[in-house]
C-alpha cells in the first residue's frame, strides 16, 4: 500500500496538471523525435526547481578521449579543498589528492547535458568534499546503445588513468547517477568489479535498471501521474536500444546480473510514488544477498527525480545532504 504523498510533492503534481491544461495537446500527434526534443526543452526550462545555485571553488569544463571522438566533462572543486599539481593549480603548494566522484546525469538515455545537472552537481560536491566530474556521454536518438555504456566506461577508465592531472587521488574513486544515468553507473560497477578500478562506492538514484520495464510498479505508477510515463518510457528506450538488442543482458539492464561480487557498496534510493521503485528496490535486495555493503532507502510520499527537484522538494535537499554524507564516509574507510 503507497503512502500518502507528500504535500510539496502533491502541489508540484497539481501545478504539472494545472500547466498541462493550458497548453492543449497538439492537432497532431507529436513523432518520437519531436517528443525527444521537446523533453531536451523542457529539462533545460527547469531551473527553477533545481536546487539553488552555489559557489564551488572551481569548475573546469574540458574534453576526454572517447570510443569515437571527444567526451564532453565539467569538474567541480568544492568549496574547503585545496589543491595543487593539478590543471592550472599552483605548482609551489604541496600536493594534496582529494577523493573523485564521476556522475552520469539522468534523462532517458535521450535528454540531459552538463547544465541539467549543474547546480545538483555544485551542492553535491560540496557535501561530499570531493572533486565530481560530470559526463556528457552520448545520447540517442542519433547515439544508440552501447554509445553511452562506452562513453561513461571511458570516463570512468580516463579518471583513473589521470587522476593527478585533476588533483584526484586514484585510490579513492566513486561511481554515481540518477535515472537513466544510474543504470550506467551500476553497470559501469559490475564491470569495475572484474576488471577495475577499485571503487569506494556508486551512488544510484532512482535508477533505470530493466530495459524491459516488466517489474510491477511500472503497471502501478507508469500512468504519467507522478511524473513518469510507462509508454513514454518504452518510447526512450526504444531510441536507445536498436531492434534485437537482448534487453535483458546486465550491460543493458544491471538488474539481470547474476554475478555481484566484488561490486563496489552501494548507496540507493528509490522513491514509492516512482515506476521505478520496484527495479531500483530488487537490485538493492540482490546487492544485499551477494552481502555487497548497502545503503537503501525507499523514501515514502516521493516521486522520481526527487534530488533534481530540491528547489522545490525540501526531501530533495536531504537527499542530497544525505548523498553528500554517504559519500565522504565511503572515501574515509
Amino acid at each position: 500500500m503507497l503512502n500518502e504523498l507528500d504535500p510539496q510533492v502533491k502541489a508540484l503534481l497539481e501545478q504539472f496538471q494545472a500547466n498541462a491544461a493550458q497548453h492543449p495537446a497538439p492537432a497532431a500527434p507529436l513523432s518520437a523525435k519531436e517528443k525527444i526534443i521537446a523533453l531536451r526543452q523542457v529539462m533545460g526550462a527547469s531551473a527553477a526547481r533545481r536546487y539553488p545555485f552555489e559557489s564551488v571553488s572551481r569548475t573546469e569544463y574540458f574534453a576526454i578521449p572517447g570510443p569515437v571522438g571527444k567526451i564532453p566533462v565539467r569538474l567541480y572543486v568544492p568549496h574547503t579543498i585545496i589543491l595543487s599539481g593539478a590543471r592550472g593549480i599552483r605548482e609551489d603548494l604541496l600536493p594534496i589528492a582529494a577523493p573523485v566522484l564521476v556522475y552520469y546525469h539522468g534523462g532517458g538515455f535521450v535528454a540531459g547535458d552538463l547544465e541539467s545537472h549543474d547546480s545538483l552537481l555544485r551542492a553535491l560536491a560540496n557535501r561530499s568534499q570531493c572533486i565530481v566530474i560530470s559526463v556528457a556521454y552520448r545520447l540517442a536518438p542519433e547515439n544508440p546503445y552501447p554509445a553511452a555504456n562506452d562513453d561513461a566506461w571511458a570516463a570512468l577508465i580516463w579518471v583513473a588513468d589521470h587522476a593527478s592531472d585533476i588533483g584526484a587521488d586514484p585510490q579513492r574513486v566513486a561511481v554515481g547517477g540518477d535515472s537513466a544515468g544510474g543504470l550506467l553507473a551500476a553497470w559501469v560497477a559490475q564491470k569495475a568489479a572484474k576488471n577495475g578500478p577499485r571503487l569506494r562506492l556508486q551512488v544510484l538514484l532512482y535508477p533505470n535498471l530493466d530495459a524491459t520495464t516488466s517489474r510491477p510498479s511500472w503497471r502501478e505508477l507508469g500512468t504519467g501521474a507522478y511524473l513518469v510515463s510507462h509508454a513514454r518510457m518504452i518510447e526512450w528506450y526504444d531510441a536507445y536500444l536498436p531492434e534485437g538488442i537482448n534487453r535483458t543482458a546486465p550491460e543493458v539492464s544491471p538488474l539481470f546480473a547474476t554475478d555481484l561480487t566484488g561490486v563496489a557498496p552501494a548507496f540507493i534510493m528509490t522513491a514509492d510514488h516512482d515506476p521505478l521503485r520496484d527495479e531500483g528496490d530488487e537490485y538493492a535486495a540482490k546487492l544485499k544477498a551477494a552481502n555487497v555493503a548497502l545503503d537503501h532507502t525507499c523514501w515514502p510520499g516521493m516521486v522520481h527525480g526527487l534530488a533534481s527537484l530540491a528547489g522545490v522538494l525540501d526531501a530533495g535537499k536531504v537527499l542530497i545532504d544525505q548523498t553528500g554524507a554517504a559519500l565522504r564516509k565511503a572515501f574515509r574507510t
